[in-house]
Formats: structure tokens, C-alpha cells, sequence
């Protein structure tokens, strides 16, 4: 008998193509600066929930009491944060977001693959999503709803199609656990199962091929049911939902975040949005594989909500992009005889293990501790700050030196400042500082966002400074020019310190 020729360890040439669209992705996640509105503040409390348990109040602005209740929802997101920067510091946490997402854009791409046969088609799913969602992605708290959002459809979907056991189901409930701790995205993990349960239900009543039968709609009933329950296991409770509702509903300070806005179609990512819309209505009118009931129910209520604001577009771009590969790809095809063997696919080559190999060195290299030691353009470098220990990870408005004055020579009063500025506060100042605002959008009344808008617009600035009783101003040029010009026309108040963007005015 003859021996069996050995295996060809190697890579087809469709497995490249997602190797290269990863590759670009995790590189570009790598390349991104943090911005300081939201990462800072999130590690402050991540390290007081790890030395003190979760807090309950206010704590970093002095314009509240300090006994004024908050919710620091994200806790456990905040206090993973803060682990991850105990073992390895600030490079650790930038790095969990580049692991996070291009894990998650992996997911896309793999799901893509399943639902149309092709990796070439997942690619292209996953550099679709991506492009969407280039200016989310901070280092922040909503990294950690990535994963859990991506297995909860997937599974979900995966159940639906035939590909998994119900057994997959169990592992729901669970990452509702860790979801609803971590961010409060937790909710899209329950409207996505809502649109299955609706979804299948209807392709059950409509008696539609291959729709589950109703033993298994049962096991669907009681999974999202089991989420529902397992939303409970939070220091809110059922509380919780109340909490993320008065933060989707509180309309006056959302009018101050980019993200909370309609997408920009005259941004690069808000025309890559309206490039992913037009693709699935195209898709969806040539289709060679017709969505599902439950396919469209999510992508409508995805794309809904992404209009109204560009922080929920990744979610529509993870979970729409996979349906758009499916509806390109071409027909399954049938066998007219039961158990024909399915057509062969090309044999891997190993010599494509060398670009796929170059590929993710591209992407190692370009990681927190190495990027520094790559001659990468000037311009580029210099759109980071100084950050001790962190070189080229957080963006250049991140106030260090001014806020390492502010240490040097403290304050003698209450600080008026820049509402980004006020997280890196948090983190850098707190409790020996604190800030005027910060971006905890739902815990100021409208009153002092009013207030804050005005004095920055140079709008009464002065007397606006003068009724709160301001000493200090750490300011942003580029957002707060109105500010300038008001302290630079008054005899009262005298620079003391410009680094960059920030500067430092105290009164005389």
C-alpha cells in the first residue's frame, strides 16, 4: 500500500486577501491617536474602583457637590483599564484597544465568510465596517462592547442558519454579565436579539424554507429572555435601563458631542457610512441570495439609529456589512444527489505564508512599544503629545505640560477649563484639582453647559468667570478662541503659560 502524500502546510490565495484587509485595519487602529475626552477620566475611576470600590458621586468637577450622586456605569470596563495599565502601563491600554478591534473587525470578516462562502467577500465586509467607524476609535470604555456584540450576533445568527447547536445559546446570558458592567451598549445586545426572536417567529408563521420549527424558537424565547435576566447583575439592577435611558434622552448636552450627532456625509467617515448605506440597498436589489426577515429587521433598525447619531454607526457596519457579502455571493449550489461530494477547493501554497507573515509584522511593529522606534513622517508625530512613557499613542491636545504647571504651581482658586481638558484633570489632578466641567455629558445641568458655551464663545466671558469665581483657565485655542480674545483684552487675567494648544491664564 502506498503512503500518503504528507500535507502542504500553506495559505490559499483567498486567505490573503483577509490577511491584507486585517492587516490595514489593525494597522490603522495602531496608527490612531486617543483623544482625551474619554480615556482618562475612565482610567481615574478604573483605579478608584480597584483601590476603594465603585463610587458613587461626583468626585472631579467643583461646580457640583461633591456628594452629588453619578453613576459610573462602565465600571468594570474602567477597572480592566486600570489593570491592564498596573501591568504594563499606558502602552498596555492603547494596545487592548488595537487587540479589540481588529479582533473585531476579524469577526466581520469571518462572519462575512459564513454567510457567503467567501473570504474575499469578508474583506471586503470588514474594510467597509472599518472605514465607517474611523473616528471611533478611541482608547474608551465602549472597546470592551466590541467582542460581546459580534458573539451575540453570531451566535445568534449562526443558531438561526443551521450552523450551530442550541448549546452555543448558553454562552448568551453570560456575556450579558460582563457586558452590562462594562459599557452601556449593553442594550444593542438585547435589540439584536429582539430582532431574531421577531424575525424568525414571522419566518415560522410565514412557514418559509428552512425557518427554525418551534422547539427551537422555544430555546430562542428563553435565551433572550436569560439576557434580559442577566441585565440584573449589575450594582444598578433593573436601575440600570433607567440610567441609560436619561443618558440617551438628555438632548442638551448632547448637542455638544460630535458623536452624539447625524453622521457628516462631508467626512471621511460619514461618506463611507453613506457609501455602506448605498451598498446594501444595492446589494439588497441584486441580490443572489434574498436576506432574511430577521437580516432586514437589523439592519433597518441599525441603520435607524446610526442616522441619528454617528456613535452608533459601528454597530450597523459590523452587523450590515456580513449581510451585504451574502446577498453578492453567489447561489449555494444544489446536488440532485444526496451526499455529492462538495467541490474541491485549491490547495494552499506555502509561498504564501511570506506576505502573510509581512503582513502581521506590519501590524506588530506598529504596536505601542515598537511604533516609536519606526521613522515614520514628522508631520505624523506631530500630531501626538508628550506623554511620559506613551510616546505617539494620545493626541497632541492632551494638556500635559499645562497640566504639570497647574502641579508645579497650583492654582489659588476654582479652575474654568476646556471640557476635553477636564478628564486628563481627573486623571492627573484629582483631588488636589479639580475641573469646571468635564465630559460626563449627563451629569451637568443645562444651566452650566449654557454657561460653559458662552464663556468659551467669549460670549460674557469675563463676567461669566467672574460669577463662578474662577481663578485659574486652562483653555484650547483652537475651541475657545472667543475666550482668548476676551482674557487678552483684560488688564485682570495674564497668560502664565501656553504649551501647544493649551494655555494657562490666572487672574492678576
Amino acid at each position: 500500500m502506498a503512503n500518503p502524500r504528507p500535507a502542504r502546510v500553506g495559505l490559499r490565495l483567498d486567505h490573503l486577501w483577509v490577511i491584507f484587509a486585517l492587516s490595514v485595519i489593525g494597522g490603522f487602529i495602531s496608527l490612531a491617536p486617543t483623544a482625551p475626552n474619554d480615556f482618562w477620566w475612565h482610567l481615574k475611576v478604573g483605579e478608584l474602583v480597584a483601590t476603594g470600590g465603585i463610587p458613587t458621586t461626583n468626585l472631579f468637577a467643583w461646580t457640583l457637590p461633591a456628594d452629588h450622586p453619578y453613576t459610573y456605569q462602565s465600571w468594570l470596563g474602567e477597572w480592566l483599564f486600570y489593570a491592564l495599565f498596573r501591568v504594563g502601563g499606558l502602552p498596555m491600554t492603547i494596545f487592548a484597544r488595537n487587540a479589540l478591534g481588529t479582533a473585531a473587525f476579524g469577526l466581520v470578516a469571518w462572519e462575512a465568510r459564513l454567510r457567503s462562502g467567501s473570504w474575499r467577500l469578508g474583506a471586503l465586509a470588514a474594510l467597509l465596517a472599518a472605514a465607517m467607524t474611523i473616528n471611533n476609535l478611541n482608547a474608551r470604555t465602549q472597546n470592551w462592547s466590541w467582542l460581546p456584540f459580534m458573539a451575540t450576533l453570531m451566535i445568534l445568527g449562526g443558531y438561526a442558519a443551521g450552523r450551530l447547536r442550541a448549546r452555543w445559546l448558553i454562552a448568551l446570558p453570560a456575556i450579558m454579565i460582563f457586558w452590562v458592567n462594562a459599557h452601556g451598549a449593553f442594550v444593542m445586545g438585547l435589540l439584536v436579539a429582539g430582532a431574531f426572536v421577531v424575525g424568525e417567529t414571522l419566518r415560522r408563521l410565514l412557514r418559509q424554507p428552512r425557518a427554525l420549527v418551534w422547539p427551537q424558537l422555544r430555546r430562542l424565547y428563553l435565551t433572550s429572555a436569560g439576557m434580559l435576566a442577566a441585565t440584573v447583575v449589575n450594582p444598578l439592577g433593573f436601575g440600570v435601563f433607567g440610567y441609560v435611558a436619561s443618558l440617551l434622552g438628555d438632548d442638551s448636552s448632547q448637542g455638544l458631542i460630535n458623536e452624539w450627532q447625524p453622521p457628516n456625509p462631508h467626512s471621511i467617515a460619514g461618506a463611507m457610512f453613506v457609501i455602506g448605506v448605498l451598498a446594501l440597498i444595492a446589494a439588497f436589489a441584486l441580490a443572489r441570495r434574498r436576506p432574511s426577515i430577521t437580516d432586514v429587521l437589523i439592519v433597518c433598525g441599525l441603520a435607524w439609529q446610526a442616522f441619528l447619531g454617528a456613535r452608533y454607526v459601528v454597530w450597523f457596519g459590523v452587523a450590515a456589512m456580513p449581510i451585504v457579502a451574502q446577498s453578492l455571493a453567489a447561489p449555494r449550489a444544489v446536488f440532485s444527489t444526496e451526499g455529492a461530494p462538495a467541490p474541491r477547493r485549491p490547495a494552499g501554497s506555502p509561498a504564501n505564508l511570506l506576505p502573510a507573515l509581512l503582513l502581521a509584522a506590519m501590524v506588530v511593529a506598529l504596536q505601542p512599544w515598537l511604533k516609536p522606534l519606526l521613522p515614520l513622517p514628522e508631520p505624523y508625530r506631530a500630531i501626538f503629545a508628550e506623554v511620559p512613557g506613551a510616546p505617539q499613542l494620545f493626541s497632541a491636545d492632551t494638556p500635559v505640560a499645562a497640566v504639570e504647571e497647574l502641579r508645579a504651581r497650583p492654582c489659588a482658586g476654582p479652575i474654568f477649563n476646556e471640557m476635553g481638558y477636564g478628564s486628563y484633570m481627573a486623571w492627573a489632578l484629582y483631588p488636589a484639582a479639580q475641573s469646571f466641567i468635564d465630559p460626563r455629558v449627563e451629569l451637568f445641568p443645562s444651566e452650566l453647559w449654557d454657561d460653559y458655551v458662552a464663556i468659551s464663545r467669549g460670549d460674557g466671558s469675563l463676567a461669566g468667570l467672574d460669577r463662578h469665581g474662577v481663578a485659574c483657565v486652562l483653555l484650547d485655542t483652537g475651541h475657545q478662541a472667543g475666550l482668548v480674545a476676551a482674557l487678552e483684552g483684560s488688564p485682570a487675567w495674564a497668560r502664565s503659560f501656553q504649551a501647544g494648544r493649551s494655555e494657562i491664564w490666572r487672574r492678576r
